[in-house]
């Protein structure tokens, strides 16, 4: 194993990432609304064959309460693909689902957005859901690379929508939402990389730096190693379930266009499906037996990639 790559092992394993995390997820993701309001160059949602759609009350609402039952520390994230803003004034609301799952007692409700429609309203609505955490990418410190990152999106607003939300956050007197800001290193953007940094900690933002994926293969990653010589398990397979909007749930984190369906909670249970299919994946990965895994997950490389660094200051 490459110097690097052992590093990244060594983290991996001493975090407890790549272990079974048991008879329930750690993580669910729940596919809340599964469309996008920007066609960001690195993501594969504008190729996506998964038909547009929005995630029915009922069936929201079943996921939260097992999972309250079950284990109300889980993270849960409130967007598996989509911009969940866009349901800012949907009835029932993104604020409506988030504040939901709080009453079930959920200790860890986060939200990823591009903040592209943070107004001050959706701020103000956010901190009041009781929402844990949001992270926002932008993935860049010039409003040039911004534009051909985060395609459709406004730098300046998108800028002024976080920085307004981190004050609000001050003039309410609340310490939630935690806001991170988030940088996906590609060649594009990697030269303004300190001062994304530097920036977002001056404006009391937590800065998350993570590596490109691939989408299980679906776009080029050239900062992952080809072949799967020295492959362990992936953390995303290990411990989180993936939900579409429609009630499937997929291999993955980065199965957007649900390529393997492990099972359906419209009849299933959570803990069902995590104990059935989900659970082969699981130990297929423990034995290293990756051959016996669906081609996207067999084939994929993005296993390197379920990490990220963290920056913020006096941290």
């Amino acid at each position: 194993m490459t110097d690097k790559l052992n590093k990244v092992f060594e983290a991996q394993l001493k975090q407890g990432r790549l272990a079974d995390a048991g008879d329930f997820p750690k993580v669910i993701l729940i596919d809340t609304i599964n469309y996008c309001n920007l066609r960001c160059s690195m993501c594969v949602h504008k190729t996506m064959t998964r038909k547009k759609g929005v995630m029915a009350w009922e069936l929201f609402t079943k996921i939260i309460d097992e999972i309250a039952e079950n284990n109300r520390k889980a993270r849960v994230w409130m967007v598996f693909f989509g911009e969940a803003l866009i349901l800012k004034r949907k009835k029932p609301s993104i604020f409506d689902m988030i504040a939901y799952a709080k009453g079930k007692g959920l200790s860890d409700v986060v939200l990823n957005s591009n903040a592209n429609l943070l107004d001050h309203e959706a701020s103000e609505k956010l901190i009041q859901s009781g929402l844990d955490a949001i992270y926002i990418g932008i993935d860049a410190f010039n409003p040039e690379t911004y534009a051909q990152v985060r395609v459709g999106g406004n730098y300046e607003k998108t800028v002024n929508n976080v920085i307004n939300l981190i004050n609000l956050k001050k003039q309410m007197n609340s310490w939630h939402p935690e806001v991170f800001v988030q940088f996906v290193e590609i060649d594009i953007n990697m030269s303004e990389k300190e001062d994304f940094i530097e920036f977002w900690n001056e404006h009391g933002a937590i800065v998350k730096i993570r590596p490109m994926v691939s989408w299980a293969g679906m776009i080029d990653a050239p900062n992952l190693v080809s072949g799967s010589n020295y492959r362990w398990p992936c953390y995303w397979a290990m411990q989180t379930m993936a939900i579409t909007n429609t009630g499937k749930v997929v291999t993955c984190a980065v199965d957007l266009d649900a390529r393997f369906i492990a099972g359906d909670l419209n009849d299933l249970s959570l803990k069902e499906v995590w104990n059935g299919k989900l659970k082969e994946l699981r130990q297929s990965h423990v034995a290293k037996k990756f051959e016996n895994l669906p081609d996207n997950c067999r084939d994929c490389k993005d296993w390197q990639s379920a990490r990220a660094d963290y920056y913020q200051i006096n941290s």
